[in-house]
């Protein structure tokens, strides 16, 4: 008979049970198409992609406003990111949180969308730990903290970095097994048709359109 294991301490236990749970096959969030996203997320998809542009604008603003050799390591990501997460909390007023580690996250419509830099490869830019690693394979573990979404898939939106230093290529990334599956950017929700430009209203006074017909009579009656 295999001895009891005894831990020294509560922390110990729970990093164990969490170690067993991570190992834990069946405990997988809910596998997920690109065609599945792009239907369930339809009318979401286009304001993700709005929210990434008008917090790239506000960015914008704001990030000249302090001179490159002031700033600190990080300090555009993490402004891009606070922007990011204003225009989102515009957009989704009543489907946001702060979960465990102060992790910003949007849930809707049975997904997870996490705020992440994208590197060279499409993958979000993280410390490797044991919560980064279970959200790469996609186990289903309460890790934001949020009753009800431990089966829902986690997805990405990213931005990535040019040569230049350049902010670009905004992008839905899915990853299961540690490995980019699929990923939905702007021009693919274009494909799809629910992206359409935000046009100013026209305020200037419409002309009646007059029939042919109804023309003649008032030539001839007149």
């Amino acid at each position: 008979m295999a001895k009891p294991v005894i831990f020294k301490s509560v922390s110990q236990m729970m990093v164990q049970k969490y170690e067993n749970d991570w190992r834990n096959p069946r405990r997988k969030r809910r596998v997920v198409s690109e065609a599945e996203c792009k239907f369930e997320l339809k009318e979401v998809l286009p304001l993700l992609f709005q929210a990434f542009k008008e917090a790239f604008m506000s960015y914008e603003k704001e990030v000249v406003q302090t001179r490159p050799e002031a700033r600190a390591r990080g300090f555009e990501a993490s402004l891009l990111n606070s922007k990011m997460i204003e225009s989102i909390q515009k957009h989704f007023p009543n489907k946001w949180k702060f979960g465990k580690y102060k992790r910003f996250l949007l849930n809707v419509n049975g997904f997870v969308v996490l705020f992440k830099k994208l590197n060279g490869k499409d993958m979000p830019m993280n410390i490797k730990t044991k919560s980064v690693e279970a959200i790469s394979q996609q186990l289903s573990l309460p890790l934001f903290d949020t009753p009800g979404t431990t089966e829902n898939p986690i997805l990405f939106f990213g931005y990535r970095k040019n040569s230049l230093g350049e902010i670009t290529d905004p992008k839905l990334v899915y990853i299961d097994e540690d490995k980019v599956r699929w990923t939905i950017s702007e021009d693919d929700v274009d494909d799809l048709g629910t992206v359409r430009e935000i046009n100013p209203i026209d305020d200037s006074p419409v002309d009646p359109v007059v029939k042919e017909g109804v023309q003649k009579r008032k030539k001839s009656n007149g």
